[in-house]
């Protein structure tokens, strides 16, 4: 009896769903770098489902090594924008000053109110207090 009813079995490839993860979670790391935590999660991932789609000694496919790149594309970002972040409020502590500054206005905009009468601080203040670490 034929039970295929003329018709070849189609075989999966092993690995093809984590690499297609891959790419996508890949590529969403990518897109989403700006957001700085987003890329952490989503390119770890990609990295994860690309060796996990290599199996045992066999090549990766092209879906797994375009997200196993562009997760590391995206950390390695994600890197950069942390070290220069951290590097330039060390370097120059009077920036965060104004950030508490600016901080402040918004809240007064918004809510029409001081953040220290909401909030018992004020972010200058704060931030003020951090950039005397860094002095």
């Amino acid at each position: 009896m034929d039970y295929n009813n003329g018709q070849t079995p189609v075989y999966h490839q092993a690995g093809v769903t984590m690499a297609a993860a891959s790419l996508f979670l890949g590529l969403g790391a990518v897109f989403t770098v700006l957001t700085v935590f987003l890329p952490l999660v989503f390119g770890g991932l990609a990295i994860l489902f690309a060796l996990l789609s290599k199996g045992y000694g066999r090549k990766m496919l092209s879906q797994a090594r375009i997200g196993f790149g562009c997760g590391i594309v995206s950390l390695c970002t994600v890197a950069v924008l942390f070290v220069s972040t951290f590097i330039s409020m060390v370097s120059n502590p009077d920036q965060l000053i104004q950030i508490g500054q600016q901080y402040d206005a918004i809240c007064e905009n918004v809510y029409g109110q001081s953040s220290e009468d909401l909030l018992g601080y004020s972010f200058e203040e704060r931030m003020r207090e951090y950039a005397e670490l860094f002095q």
